[in-house]
């Protein structure tokens, strides 16, 4: 009887987590086609693994996510976007999944689906490597 070795790898998913909120002091911008504005926080990712991360918002609002590379024009909102989510991540929540290139600069944004809502939101990310500092 022959036998073969049998290989296994193993990928690790590491998890980190920002938290913030959005106020009256926040940046504010407007969608195509809308005359309301919505405020927003713009999160500068720390890529320093290549794979598929993930990102899902948790909060009481109905929040938006845009992830954009190398830079965030918030009069262009179609520029440099790599993708955008309402509500893939359950409950008014989004959800976000793309393959992020180490040394590329990546920025997140965190908003709402409705316009001028504020309040507290956490991001939770997924991935092979940390890309939040430490967990708030």
């Amino acid at each position: 009887m022959n036998t073969a070795p049998i290989s296994s790898t193993k990928s690790t998913i590491v998890k980190s987590t920002y938290s913030s909120t959005l106020t009256d002091d926040s940046n504010r911008f407007f969608r195509t086609g809308n005359t309301n504005f919505y405020y927003y926080q713009a999160i500068n990712l720390v890529v320093y693994t290549t794979g598929t991360y993930s990102f899902t918002s948790n909060s009481a609002m109905d929040t938006y996510g845009y992830l954009y590379n190398n830079s965030f024009d918030k009069t262009k909102l179609s520029l440099n976007l790599v993708t955008q989510d309402d509500n893939s991540g359950g409950s008014q929540q989004f959800k976000l999944t793309s393959i992020l290139q180490s040394g590329v600069r990546y920025i997140l944004i965190v908003t709402t689906s409705s316009p001028a809502v504020r309040g507290k939101f956490q991001v939770i990310s997924s991935g092979p490597a940390r890309i939040f500092g430490d967990d708030d």
